[in-house]
């Protein structure tokens, strides 16, 4: 992949999972994001939702009465196509062995600012 350095066209891949789902034993999303660093990728992010709906039409929320707690993820990482493009096969290969449902889009995006905070600037720090 390429070395990244964001400014202008990009994309925002986004995946949405559930909290509970699993590969090898750690979250699902957790291993996402590892796997999106190794490959050099800009960054990620996983935010958590409060409640949510997918193909199976269950609904997912924290309320006690429920009948699931399995809260809703999102993670987004943003990338140049040509990088994003080498890691999909990546992220369909985990999807595919942890055999939980989800959802994967990639729309273009305007990056208007991208760079490291002063405190890892220095390497001294």
């Amino acid at each position: 992949m390429n070395p990244t350095k964001l400014n202008g066209k990009a994309y925002l891949l986004k995946i949405f999972l559930g909290e509970s789902d699993k590969i090898n034993g750690r979250p699902l999303y957790e291993e996402i994001v590892f796997a999106a660093r190794k490959s050099g990728l800009a960054g990620a992010t996983v935010c958590k939702g409060i409640i949510s709906f997918g193909a199976s039409h269950s609904i997912h929320t924290m309320k006690i009465f429920a009948l699931s707690s399995d809260l809703p993820v999102t993670i987004e990482i943003v990338d140049s196509r040509e990088n994003l493009d080498q890691f999909i096969p990546i992220l369909n290969e985990m999807l595919y062995v942890a055999k939980r449902g989800g959802l994967v889009t990639l729309q273009p995006v305007e990056v208007l600012h991208y760079s490291p905070g002063e405190k890892y600037k220095n390497p001294m720090t």
